[in-house]
C-alpha cells in the first residue's frame, strides 16, 4: 500500500453501528478500558491520553472478562484473539465480512487527546470506522499529512505501517471501531464490492 489510508467500496450502515455503540455503553461498561487505569502503558510515550477509554471487542487475555486495551500492554501471558461478550449483534455482520481480521476494537478519543507519532506491526493494516467524529479530528502521517475521516458510514484502510498519529482538536468526541487484517488481504478489501453491510 503506498498510500496512507484508502477507502473501502464496502460502507457500515451508520444507524445500526450508533444503535449497537449505544447498547455497548449501556450494557458492557464491565469491558471497558481506561487510559488512566495503572496498567495501561503509554508505549513510545508523550500521548495526551486524559479520559480516553473503549472497549475490546476481541482480547487475548486469558480472562474475557477482563477490560483489555487494543495496545495490550498487561504483563499476561497473551492468547489467540477471541470474541468478547461485547461482540453481538450488528458488529457480527460487520466481523463476518472480514474473516481474516482480528483485535476489534473501540477507542473513545475526547477533545484534547493526541496520540504522537508512531509505527504499527509491519505485519497488519487498520480498518478504522468512524461511529462518531468532528472536522478538527485528525489523522497525522509523517512529515505532515494531516487527514479527517468523517462519520458517514466509511471504512478506511490505513497503513499504520508508517509513522502515524492522531489529534482530537475538535470539542466532541472521536469515536472509532478498529481492527487489524494481514498485509496480503489489502486487495481482499479493496476488491469487496460495493454495498451496504
Amino acid at each position: 500500500m503506498n498510500n496512507d489510508l484508502k477507502v473501502l467500496k464496502k460502507k457500515v450502515n451508520m444507524n445500526k453501528l450508533r444503535d449497537w455503540y449505544k447498547e455497548l455503553e449501556k450494557s458492557y461498561s464491565h469491558l471497558k478500558w481506561s487510559a488512566e487505569d495503572s496498567n495501561v502503558d503509554e508505549g513510545v510515550g508523550g500521548h495526551i491520553l486524559k479520559g480516553v477509554y473503549g472497549w475490546a471487542l476481541q482480547s487475548n487475555l486469558e480472562d474475557l472478562e477482563k477490560p483489555c486495551p487494543p495496545y495490550n500492554i498487561t504483563k499476561e501471558e497473551k492468547h489467540e484473539y477471541r470474541d468478547t461478550a461485547a461482540m453481538f449483534g450488528y458488529i457480527n455482520e460487520i466481523k463476518d465480512q472480514f474473516p481474516f481480521a482480528h483485535q476489534f476494537s473501540i477507542a473513545v478519543h475526547p477533545p484534547g487527546t493526541k496520540i504522537n507519532l508512531h509505527n504499527d506491526s509491519d505485519a497488519f493494516y487498520k480498518i478504522h470506522v468512524p461511529i462518531y467524529s468532528n472536522n478538527k479530528s485528525l489523522f497525522i502521517f509523517e512529515p505532515a499529512r494531516e487527514y479527517i475521516l468523517p462519520d458517514e458510514g466509511k471504512m478506511y484502510l490505513v497503513n499504520t505501517s508508517v509513522k502515524h498519529g492522531t489529534k482530537n482538536n475538535g470539542d466532541t468526541n472521536r469515536i472509532h471501531l478498529f481492527f487489524k487484517i494481514p498485509h496480503d488481504k489489502e486487495h481482499d478489501v479493496l476488491d469487496m464490492a460495493d454495498g451496504e453491510i
